[in-house]
């Protein structure tokens, strides 16, 4: 097998793509060939050693791929030699050409979603339904506002909410990119221009039901007091790179709560639940209902010049490392947009 390896956090010469034996699977685990894995922004950070928790080292980062399974261990019922799956690995290990993983942190993908599309939703989505269907508790008809709705988690909290039949505000510095998406919340407010406090004052003056904030920053208490009786923050990260101070008397006032929601901690303390949340993404998915932007692909090889470059302008974009140099497309030929996402890149001598 073949794997990126990271020796030392924050360096070229720390990350390498090296040769090593192809692990077999032990009781209740799965070997999978890998075809697509995500490169999620928390996985650029962990690499650069930014990123809250470090693993011990050397590793190999990744946590979520899709592939076809090879082989199965001893009480494995469920999956078999062929299958097209995606899987989770909350300990790493994903950008490699093949991975051994337990059997219920690994999915079946529905017939008509494209691995790369299926690799790079996960996290996203994941995250946002844990966020507001399980630490949120939306429902039908409340009103949600969420912020960096540019970002990976944000346009995905997006969808999701109004999947959920939910009222959606959004706040983005892109509102040019939700007047054509597939999926439109109910009102954008544009945050290069928008005082925010002052704009829900005056269109919701009751406040909201929920807010998701990925973003953190100078937004993070006009957003909370935006929130009306009895409202629920979500708090899901900081991508602004500033941890906010929230004021208590405007969680006491109006008996409000402040919620963390860390999909990646839950998933650690309650494995036997993943499934069922990656399951929700990926039957939404093969429904058509979300729309996740087609992912950039690349190859292993390039993958190490990839992480230390400068992340995408855009949360949008997601990247995708192919370790054989090709994805593998679904036998119905579409991916959740309808259009077959199979791409080529190129591929070093020796992948």
């Amino acid at each position: 097998m073949r794997r990126l390896v990271c020796r030392s956090f924050g360096t070229r010469d720390g990350i390498a793509v090296e040769d090593g034996p192809t692990p077999a699977p032990g009781p209740d685990e799965v070997s999978i060939r890998i075809t697509a894995a995500n490169v999620a922004f928390v996985d650029r950070l962990i690499v650069r050693g930014g990123y809250q928790v470090r693993p011990p080292l050397p590793f190999t980062p990744g946590a979520v791929a899709a592939g076809e399974v090879l082989e199965v261990g001893p009480g494995v019922g469920h999956l078999h030699p062929g299958t097209r799956v995606v899987v989770l690995k909350s300990d790493y290990g994903t950008w490699a050409t093949h991975v051994v993983a337990p059997s219920r942190c690994v999915v079946q993908i529905p017939s008509g979603v494209d691995d790369s599309v299926a690799a790079a939703s996960i996290e996203a989505y994941g995250t946002a339904s844990y966020a507001l269907e399980d630490r949120g508790r939306l429902r039908a008809g409340e009103t949600v506002l969420v912020l960096g709705a540019g970002g990976a988690v944000g346009h995905a909290a997006v969808e999701t909410a109004v999947q959920l039949d939910a009222r959606v505000i959004t706040v983005t510095s892109d509102p040019d990119f939700w007047a054509s998406a597939p999926v439109r919340p109910a009102l954008v407010l544009d945050r290069r221009v928008t005082h925010l406090r002052e704009a829900m004052k005056q269109r919701f003056p009751a406040g909201v039901d929920v807010v998701l904030d990925p973003v953190g920053g100078d937004m993070a208490e006009a957003a909370l007091r935006s929130l009306g009786f009895g409202g629920r923050y979500l708090v899901v990260g900081f991508a602004s790179g500033h941890i906010p101070r929230l004021p208590a008397n405007h969680v006491l006032l109006r008996n409000r709560s402040v919620v963390g929601v860390e999909w990646a901690s839950w998933i650690t303390e309650n494995p036997d639940n993943l499934a069922r949340t990656i399951e929700v993404v990926l039957n939404r998915l093969a429904r058509g209902v979300l729309h996740p932007p087609r992912p950039h692909l690349v190859a292993l090889d390039h993958l190490p010049d990839v992480l230390l470059a400068a992340p995408p302008e855009s949360g949008l974009v997601r990247t995708v490392v192919i370790p054989a140099g090709s994805v593998h497309s679904d036998p119905a030929g579409a991916g959740a947009d309808g259009e077959s996402s199979t791409q080529q890149v190129p591929v070093a001598a020796g992948t």
